[in-house]
């Protein structure tokens, strides 16, 4: 046999034997049927701490508080000589194990401390699994997980590590987006791209430098920083002298007409022949350059051009000298008079002119000072780290970000046993030689369903093969929890109300009038829909159980369009003529209502007529109307809800300083017309409304007010409040009342010396028992324990069972055991 094949038989063999004894473990734990025991402790941290500080000195157990307001319980702890892990440690003697099943605990500041004892039997410690046990805490139909104890063999753990160590070397294989360039990076070409752009900037930063300290006519020709070249320049001026040459010659040519008897049009190859002008026309047909017609000269210089087209042929030499002498300037000057004033036209002519002039020259020294700053600007600003990016190799990158975008599969795949998170406990075990007990403590917060508390244990062991099995839940351990709420109390409160014989109602609707008339027209479904919801309205009052209508005011309101004489006339014509219209549709749904109302049954089932008082009023006659121009309140409203008006502020400042309302109409459609527009067509239809106000009384009420007294909701919604242990929401509740619930609520949320000084203030403090008591718990939590006794034996003499709830409550408990009360009683 090779070596090779000897070491695939070994770690096959591994692997083989790792199975049967996972499997046969089961096996063997099925059988015996184990489980996790929870047990109560025969007294709490709370309960030690207590006893040592009222006898000799004892192992300390430290009390930590966060800052969310959740208390820990530190025991001493020590470490693992084998794993190097953190053990809690608490002598068994001190925390010894109560057989019974149920126990009193206390709410404090709205918290509960669940104290209980998790022990793990030895049949449930093995090196090749792990234990997880999981407490459960019942309260109402809720269900609480608390953190979990984990319980690993020496083996599984190390399987556990072998399984992160290959995720880890997973993870080592993906490179950090940081050390890209480094990994994945071509450092020479990145070198070279960044030497190339030091170079650019440098060239671009000596060109602007050369441009700075050079005139346009010195850059133009500057070998560095230049657009044109002395050459260029010359071959420019020898096309111009050309030009001026050729249209010389043709101007002498057309100054010597001879006629051609055989062309209709020869007649317009003479300069000075008189012709008609073609609108917008200044070059005739033939090339001819329009001069006059019949002897007169046209407006726009025509005897200028003819002085100089005869200036041309009549001194050919010394044009001929002024030419071969004429410098660039000149040259330029002698084209551009030719090419304006004969009508001999090049478009090469006018694009060289343009070319070397002055304003030439500085635009193209300009677009070249903008060019070289803009490239200087755009080199200086260059991201180095894009360069380094541009510099990646992309399949590697590639390659890195799917593995990146792979590792949660990866973890999966290689982690098939993680570590739990979150957890209480996570420890080794090493040598399996007995039982562990576990101390736990958890703080739970108070609600409406944590008076009585149920707690037990689940548990299940995972082998390193990844079978598992389920143990049976523990026993199920009780506790009664005891709270403040005891004092609760829960009297009907009334408050004083006042009631008032008179009220009103009030209602706007909208009713289409013609553009400046007053008459309505009730055919218009708009107004047929307003009419419905006003008689709609009128209904409900008038059948209203409560009160009754004493009258109907309409006030009818026009917009502030026009003038305000005629809106105010426009708007009391409109109110009249509204009333006429209702007056007839109330008519109709008054006898109706009427008919109904005025019999009724008495207790018998017999029809007999209502009393006068409780008639319906005459609902026709009950009709007012008023009248209001222009609603300029209201529309300050309007204007000032518009989120749409760019001068709010300035037309909002003009409502209020301008007195007159048709000057401030007027200014602001003057000054502001695009608002102005908006408003009238937006804000103005909103002002043409019709606002109803129902005056009322209330049914066989004489008075004018009437005091009555009704249960406090309110505060009795906040004795639900309490009863049910939301204490934060109650307090805000009874917080002004400064009573004995106020009290509860302060010392409930662990404002102690807010509820002492309520409670102390209270008259009936001295006379009553649970007063008295929750006096004794706040003055032994202040630090009064003289006052604490004191206030404890009073509440004993008022009503003597509450020796008996002392022992619920830590702060009277201590005061007992310190000073011996009752001791007959408990022993």
């Amino acid at each position: 046999m090779s070596m090779c094949e000897w070491r695939g038989y070994a770690v096959g063999a591994l692997i083989v034997g790792a199975l049967l004894t996972g499997c046969g473990s089961l096996r063997k734990l099925a059988k015996s049927d184990p489980k996790v025991g929870a047990y109560l402790p025969a007294r709490s941290k709370r309960e030690l701490a207590a006893r040592a500080a009222d006898t000799v000195p004892a192992q300390k157990i430290i009390t930590f508080r966060r800052q969310d307001g959740t208390e820990l319980y530190l025991a001493p702890a020590t470490v693992d000589s084998v794993s190097g892990e953190t053990l809690m440690s608490v002598a068994i003697d001190e925390v010894v194990i109560s057989a019974a099943g149920r126990r009193n605990i206390v709410e404090r500041n709205g918290k509960i401390n669940v104290d209980f004892i998790v022990s793990v039997p030895d049949t449930l410690q093995h090196l090749d699994w792990r234990l997880v046990v999981g407490p459960r805490l019942l309260k109402g139909e809720d269900t609480l997980a608390f953190d979990p104890l984990v319980y690993s063999g020496e083996r599984f753990r190390r399987m556990q590590q072998h399984e992160y160590d290959r995720y880890d070397a997973y993870l080592g294989r993906i490179v950090d987006s940081a050390d890209y360039f480094d990994r994945f990076g071509r450092q020479g070409l990145y070198r070279r791209r960044l030497d190339g752009v030091l170079d650019q900037r440098a060239l671009y930063a000596g060109a602007m430098e050369r441009l700075e300290r050079m005139t346009p006519g010195e850059a133009m020709y500057d070998r560095v920083v230049g657009w044109s070249t002395p050459q260029e320049r010359r071959r420019q001026e020898e096309i111009l002298r050309r030009y001026v040459r050729s249209t010389d010659r043709k101007v002498r040519a057309r100054m010597t007409y001879v006629p051609d008897a055989g062309n209709r049009l020869d007649h317009l190859n003479d300069y000075f022949t008189p012709r008609y002008r073609y609108p917008g026309v200044e070059v005739l047909p033939g090339g001819a350059v329009y001069t006059r017609v019949a002897g007169d000269y046209p407006a726009e210089g025509g005897r200028d051009r003819e002085a100089y087209i005869r200036s041309l042929g009549e001194r050919p030499e010394a044009l001929r000298n002024e030419l071969r002498t004429a410098d660039r300037e000149t040259l330029r000057r002698l084209a551009g008079e030719r090419l304006a004033y004969t009508g001999l036209r090049r478009k090469a002519i006018g694009g060289l002119l343009r070319e070397t002039g002055d304003s030439a020259l500085m635009e193209n020294y300009r677009i070249r000072s903008g060019y070289v700053a803009d490239r200087l600007a755009s080199l200086y600003e260059v991201d180095t780290m894009a360069l380094r990016n541009s510099v990646l190799r992309q399949g590697q990158l590639a390659r890195n970000e799917r593995r990146r975008l792979g590792a949660p599969d990866a973890y999966r795949r290689l982690v098939r046993h993680p570590y739990p998170d979150p957890v209480r406990l996570d420890t080794v075990i090493y040598r399996p030689d007995g039982r562990i007990d576990y101390y736990y403590t958890q703080q739970v917060q108070a609600d409406e369903n944590t008076s009585k508390l149920r707690l037990y244990l689940t548990g299940e062991v995972e082998v390193r093969n990844g079978r598992s099995y389920r143990l049976r839940r523990s026993d199920t351990l009780y506790y009664n929890v005891a709270s403040m709420t005891t004092f609760l109390d829960e009297r009907t409160r009334y408050m004083q109300r006042i009631v008032l014989r008179d009220a009103e109602a009030n209602a706007r609707f909208f009713f289409t009038f013609p553009v400046g008339k007053s008459s309505l027209v009730d055919t218009l479904p708009e107004n047929r829909r307003q009419i419905a919801a006003v008689k709609s309205l009128t209904r409900s009052l008038m059948t209203d159980p409560v009160y009754l209508i004493d009258s109907i005011t309409l006030r009818a309101t026009a917009s502030p369009e026009g003038r305000w004489e005629l809106n105010e006339r426009l708007a009391r014509d409109r109110a009249e003529a509204l009333r006429r219209v209702l007056v007839g549709e109330f008519r109709v749904l008054y006898d109706s209502l009427n008919v109904a109302g005025s019999y009724t049954l008495d207790e018998q089932g017999r029809q007999v007529m209502v009393e006068e008082e409780d008639r319906l009023p005459d609902l026709p006659n009950l009709l007012r109307t008023t009248s209001l121009a222009e609603d300029w309140d209201e529309l300050y409203r309007l204007v000032a809800a518009d989120t749409l008006l760019t001068h709010k502020a300035e037309i909002l400042e003009m409502i209020r300083w301008e007195g007159n309302p048709d000057t401030r109409e007027w200014r602001i459609r003057l000054k502001y017309p695009r608002e102005y527009a908006r408003m009238r067509s937006v804000i103005y239809p909103l002002m043409r409304a019709v606002d109803f106000r129902f005056n009322l009384h209330r049914r066989g009420m004489k008075q004018d007010t009437v005091y009555t007294t009704e249960v406090d909701s309110n505060y009795m919604h906040a004795v639900d409040l309490l009863r049910k242990r939301r204490y934060e929401e109650a307090l805000t509740i009874l917080r002004p009342y400064e009573d004995r619930n106020t009290a509860l609520a302060y010392m409930s949320l662990g404002y102690d010396a807010a509820a002492y000084r309520i409670l102390r203030g209270l008259p009936e403090a001295s006379s009553t028992a649970d007063i008295q008591y929750m006096l004794a718990i706040l003055a032994a939590r202040l630090g009064e324990e003289e006052h604490a006794v004191q206030y404890f034996l009073r509440a004993v003499e008022l009503r003597e069972n509450l020796k008996f709830r002392g022992n619920l409550d830590p702060e009277i408990s201590r005061l007992i055991r310190r000073y011996g009360l009752f001791r007959e009683d408990f022993e």
